[in-house]
C-alpha cells in the first residue's frame, strides 16, 4: 500500500507529540503523512487510498530502537546474573567467536521480527557482519543505520588490523551510496578496546563521509575508572582529547559522567543513546537523563542487545526511562509523558540523521498502531499517559515504515516467522552445544 487512509480512535500528532485527536484520520501517500485531523474531514479527500479502519486503537509515531547489537537475538537468555565483564568474557564473546555470517542472518531476521512486531520503525546497530545485517533489514522493510564493530578477535575478520580493514572498505563503498531506509555509521567498539591510533583513522574515515561515530562509553564505573589509569582521562575526555568528538557521536550508555563531561557533551554533536533496562539488569547504574535534556544534550532511547535486556519492545523501555528519571531526581515533574514519547520516537529519528515531525503533514510516513483492546487502557483519561504507563508491545496490530504497511492486523508482510524461528532455535542450541552450556 503506497496510498492510505487510516482511521483510528486517538492520533497523538505534531513535532511536540503532545496534540491528541479524537477520531481522527490519517492520509499517507508514498512516504509521507500529506492529511491529518478529523475523520470527517480528512475523509472528503480520500480518493481510491486504501483504508485501515482502526477506530479501536491509537496512532503513535513509530519507535526507534536507538541502541542495539541485533543478531544477538541468538544469545537471549544465555546469562542473566553476572557483572559486565564476566558476562562478556565467559559468555558472550565465546558465543559470539562461533557464528558464522548466516548465523547472523537468521538473527538478524528475528530481531526484524521482534522490531516490528513493538511497533518499531528502525534501529541504530552495532555488530559485526553487518552485511548479513543489512540483508535481513532490506527484506524485512525497516529503517537502520547500521555501524559495523571495529574491535579485536571478530568471528568475521580476526585481528584488530584486518576488522578495520575489512570496515573501512566496507563503510567506504556504503556510504557513498546511500539509501532511504538503510545507512551506514562506523563503531569501534569503545576506547578501552581500540587504541588511540584506529580511532582517528576512524574519526577521519567518519569526516570524508559525514557519518557517525556509534562507540560504547562510561557504561560501568569500573570501566571509568580503568579509562583514568590506562588512558588518563575518562572516557569521554579522552575521547574529546583526541578529537573525536569533532565528529557526530553516538555515546551508548553514558551512565557514569562527570561535570566535565557533560560541558563536552553539551558543547559537541554528541547524542546519548540510553538503555535503562540493560543497565539495571547488569546493575551498571542509571543515566542521568533529566540532567541531560535540562543541558540540552541530546538523549535517544534504545534497549541494548536481547543479551542483556532481554528483548527489543520500546513501549516498556519507554516506561522504564520514565521512572528511573522521576526516582533519580527526586521528582515526579522531570520526564512528563510527550518528552519521554518523543525520547523513543522523533529523537531517534534525529539520531538516525532523519528528520521527523512525528505525525504531521509533510512528515516522514512511520507509524505505529496500538490496539485498545485490553482493560488496562481504559478509561481514557489522558490517552497519553496511557501509551506511556499502561501500554505493551504486544498491542501493536500494525506498522507503517516510509508509507509501507509491513505489519498488518498482526501478520507479517514480508518475513516468513515460522522458518525464522526454527532457524534460529537450531541455530542456538548448536552453538551453546559446542560451548558445553
Amino acid at each position: 500500500m503506497s496510498e492510505l487512509f487510516i482511521e483510528c480512535k486517538y492520533i497523538i500528532s505534531g513535532s511536540e507529540c503532545n496534540n491528541i485527536i479524537k477520531n481522527g484520520a490519517i492520509i499517507v501517500e508514498d512516504n509521507q503523512i500529506i492529511a491529518i485531523g478529523k475523520k470527517e474531514t480528512v475523509q472528503k479527500l480520500v480518493v481510491g487510498h486504501d483504508k485501515l479502519e482502526r477506530m479501536n486503537h491509537i496512532a503513535v509515531p513509530s519507535y526507534v530502537n536507538a541502541h542495539t547489537h541485533l543478531p544477538e537475538t541468538l544469545l537471549r537468555g544465555i546469562c542473566d546474573n553476572e557483572k559486565l565483564d564476566v558476562w562478556l568474557n565467559k559468555f558472550i564473546w565465546p558465543f559470539e567467536m562461533r557464528m558464522s555470517s548466516d548465523d547472523a542472518y537468521f538473527g538478524a531476521l528475528l530481531g526484524c521480527l521482534e522490531l516490528i512486531e513493538a511497533g518499531v520503525a528502525g534501529f541504530i546497530d552495532q555488530y559485526f557482519y553487518t552485511e548479513s545485517i543489512e540483508k535481513a533489514v532490506n527484506e524485512a522493510g525497516i529503517r537502520a543505520l547500521l555501524c559495523p564493530s571495529v574491535f579485536d578477535n571478530t568471528p568475521e575478520s580476526g585481528s584488530l588490523d584486518k576488522t578495520w580493514k575489512y570496515v573501512r572498505n566496507l563503510v567506504s563503498s556504503k556510504a557513498s551510496n546511500r539509501k532511504d531506509l538503510v545507512n551506514y555509521g562506523i563503531g569501534p567498539h569503545a576506547p578501552y578496546t581500540v587504541p588511540q591510533d584506529y580511532l582517528l583513522e576512524i574519526k577521519d574515515l567518519a569526516s570524508k563521509y559525514s557519518i557517525p561515530i556509534h562507540i560504547h562509553l562510561n557504561e560501568t564505573e569500573k570501566e571509568v575508572e580503568e579509562a583514568k589509569a590506562n588512558l588518563g582521562d575518562t572516557p569521554i575526555e579522552y575521547i574529546h582529547k583526541i578529537g573525536l568528538t569533532g565528529e557526530k557521536i553516538l555515546g551508548a550508555h553514558c551512565v557514569h559522567t562527570t561535570d566535565r563531561e557533560r560541558e563536552i557533551m553539551r558543547e559537541t554533536n554528541l547524542t546519548v543513546l540510553h538503555n535503562p533496562q540493560s543497565n539495571l539488569k547488569m546493575t551498571s547504574g542509571i543515566a542521568p537523563v533529566y540532567q541531560y535534556l535540562d543541558l540540552g544534550i541530546n538523549v535517544a532511547v534504545g534497549t541494548d542487545g536481547n543479551a542483556s535486556n532481554n528483548d527489543l519492545g520500546m513501549v516498556e523501555e519507554l516506561t522504564t526511562t520514565a521512572m528511573l528519571q522521576k526516582y533519580l531526581a527526586n521528582d515526579p515533574k522531570v520526564a512528563d509523558n510527550a518528552e519521554v514519547l518523543k525520547l523513543g520516537t522523533l529523537y531517534g529519528m534525529k539520531a538516525m540523521g532523519l528528520e521527523s515531525k512525528g505525525i504531521s503533514e509533510k512528515s516522514l510516513a512511520d507509524i505505529t498502531l496500538l490496539s485498545l483492546e485490553k482493560s488496562r487502557w481504559w478509561p481514557q483519561n489522558n490517552p497519553l499517559s496511557n501509551v506511556i504507563y499502561s501500554s505493551s508491545s504486544s498491542d501493536v496490530t500494525d506498522l507503517i515504515v516510509n508509507g509501507r504497511v509491513v505489519y498488518l492486523n498482526r501478520e507479517h508482510q514480508f518475513l516468513d516467522k515460522e522458518k525464522i524461528i526454527e532457524k534460529c532455535s537450531s541455530i542456538a542450541n548448536k552453538i551453546l552445544t559446542e560451548m558445553g552450556k
